[in-house]
């Protein structure tokens, strides 16, 4: 079986088990694909996919998605195939032809919502309408590959554009671990400020400055851009999705931004106190008088801008701090209470035309204009939907990744809500009853990602790289970031990710209640666990993996093993090299030393039938 079809499996299992109620054609492994094809890589919820998926080999049509405020329909059809499966030409051909044509028709039974989707799109020329087309196999087809190229849709009464696009299981994985499709929602903002003279308007053509791109310095009283951030949530709209800071909680530096907003006296000098707050926008149309806004709004500022889907880039604790302070008082006090406290808000300009000709540029403006504010590069390196894919993965599994630095804070806020909580506990019951594990706990639930990938690297190198290289994981420029970091799905499969993690978590467990509370050390129980596994393919491996974590009584008798194995080999390096725990543990491993010693482990049997357990 390919790699990334074990992948797809072990999820596919995890949806049968956990929305077997919406459908109970969701037991066949050909019907769930397409709840996973959905779920996974349009990122729709599993909740409502049933209304989505035709049937199997339905008129070439098995599902479809459509995103409104993208203008985008896509028509579906999957092939849960083997690898020694080839997809029929025929097959293909029907799908480039018959969906179509059946739609066009009106005659589509089998999804009155499609057929009304598409009677209104097909006539609007900003809409595009997309065949996909998955198979779980790379298998070359050159018969398919010409269909493709040669397809044309021809019809007077379409006005939308037509596209077709075949997906391989390698395409697939690439949209899995890398950019999904999803609803990207538009959102348009006002920013307004008192007169032209509270805005510095940089227009590059206007001034002669051409090298340039288009750019505002506004003075924004903070009472609009708490308007602002409220419109944001009440369009579902994620205005801080470019920010890596985003909001870190009410400690340490946000405390001083929310004792100036809360001080009757000293919030007129907020604009002196503040950095301000960085923005980039995909469009900024000025405004003047009447059109800024209306009522008591209108009086108080004469000119402004409205943006395209503003990004906050840098700022977000200043917005969210001002947020926190002004939801508490009254709507109609607002603007007089805070009508002298004001912050500087920059943005930037990025059209299509910008976007190609400065080239990173936006992406630059991230990265520098959090950089003077002491964000850790690894906030950077985990900026990246690789990361972000996998947090979610392991969410539908009840545990929380912390992939950004607000994550910590972002669960703790929202999993306050006791439903969402019991949600959650629910996800994760079987894997908190494996490992023994408290779920009252909010922190319980939690992951930091630096750590994840540090266990990783002590199950496929060893614990001494765990312990002298597991600062690289989530630095940009190096080679463990590159090498490893980024390509921790051609090792392990999701859930084993999770279980070896939670293995690690049982060894610390373990470590802080111990009499020298230096053992076991858990990085050397996952690298010497991890030795068994050096010669094995991806799927050899994480099927044992499987093995090992299949009941309490299997991962407690190999955790045993490897927990003994490691105060052992403590002990004896300490005697045969002199040498304390802390010496002990930046040295690499002494392969020839812990072989004996599991020779030795094994004349009392219990490296026996460990390795006997490992080798079936």
């Amino acid at each position: 079986m390919s790699d990334f079809r074990e992948q797809i499996k072990e999820d596919i299992q995890l949806i049968q088990k956990e929305y077997g109620y919406i459908d109970d054609k969701i037991q066949r492994d050909e019907y769930a694909f397409n709840y996973w094809v959905l779920s996974r890589l349009y990122s729709l919820d599993e909740e409502i996919i049933s209304s989505y998926v035709t049937d199997v080999q339905d008129k070439g049509i098995d599902c479809f998605v459509h995103y409104e405020d993208t203008k985008e329909l896509y028509i579906i059809q999957n092939k849960y195939y083997n690898d020694s499966t080839n997809v029929d030409r025929n097959d293909v051909a029907d799908f480039l032809n018959s969906p179509l044509s059946i739609l066009m028709s009106g005659n589509y039974k089998r999804s009155e919502e499609l057929q009304r989707i598409f009677d209104r799109v097909h006539s609007d020329s900003e809409y595009k309408i997309w065949l996909h087309f998955y198979v779980t196999n790379d298998l070359h087809n050159s018969d398919v590959e010409t269909l493709i190229e040669q397809f044309s849709f021809s019809d007077e009464r379409v006005k939308a554009f037509i596209g077709v696009k075949y997906y391989k299981l390698s395409d697939i994985k690439n949209i899995y671990y890398g950019d999904r499709f999803t609803n990207r929602i538009s959102f348009t903002a006002k920013l307004t400020t008192r007169v032209s003279a509270t805005s510095l308007d940089v227009r590059p053509k206007d001034y002669g400055l051409d090298w340039m791109i288009d750019l505002r310095f506004i003075m924004v009283n903070v009472a609009d851009l708490f308007t602002l951030y409220k419109d944001a949530i009440k369009h579902n709209y994620e205005l801080f999705e470019e920010n890596v800071r985003e909001f870190l909680g009410t400690q340490g530096i946000n405390n001083g931004i929310i004792k100036t907003l809360q001080s009757p006296t000293d919030r007129e000098n907020f604009f002196y106190y503040n950095n301000g707050i960085t923005l980039i926008c995909e469009k900024c149309e000025t405004l003047r008088g009447s059109e800024v806004s209306s009522g008591s709004d209108g009086v108080r500022n004469q000119y402004g801008f409205k943006l395209k889907n503003p990004q906050i880039v840098n700022g977000c604790q200043t917005i969210n701090s001002i947020a926190e302070v002004l939801s508490h008082c009254n709507v109609d006090e607002l603007y007089e209470e805070y009508k002298k406290t004001f912050v500087l808000v920059k943005v930037y300009v990025f059209d299509k035309k910008t976007k190609e000709s400065k080239d990173g540029l936006d992406k630059s403006i991230v990265k520098y204009t959090n950089s003077q504010n002491g964000i850790d590069e690894k906030a950077f390196a985990s900026k990246i939907n690789y990361f972000s894919n996998i947090q979610n993965e392991f969410r539908k599994r009840g545990i929380l990744l912390l992939v950004k630095p607000s994550d910590k804070n972002k669960f703790n806020v929202e999993f306050k809500d006791r439903l969402k909580f019991v949600e959650l506990k629910q996800k994760s019951k079987g894997l908190f009853q494996l490992f023994d594990i408290d779920d009252s706990k909010i922190k319980n639930y939690m992951i930091p990602l630096e750590k994840l990938l540090k266990v990783f690297l002590a199950f496929e190198k060893d614990g001494f790289y765990a312990f002298t290289k597991g600062s690289s994981v989530l630095k940009l420029n190096s080679a463990y970031y590159k090498d490893f970091s980024l390509n921790i799905d051609q090792l392990l499969t999701i859930d084993n990710m999770i279980k070896l993690y939670l293995l690690f978590n049982k060894a610390e467990a373990d470590k802080k209640i111990s009499e020298d509370s230096r053992t076991p050390i858990p990085y050397y129980v996952l690298g010497f666990l991890g030795k068994e596994f050096k010669n094995m393919d991806f799927v050899q491996r994480n099927e044992k993996l499987k093995g090992v974590f299949a009941n309490k009584q299997s991962m407690n008798m190999i955790y045993d093993f490897y927990k003994n194995l490691t105060s052992l080999y403590t002990e004896e390096y300490a005697r045969v090299n002199g040498e304390e725990y802390n010496k002990m543990i930046k040295q690499e491993i002494d392969d020839a030393l812990l072989e004996r010693l599991i020779v030795q482990m094994a004349r009392y049997g219990a490296g026996d039938v460990v390795k006997k357990f490992l080798k079936k």
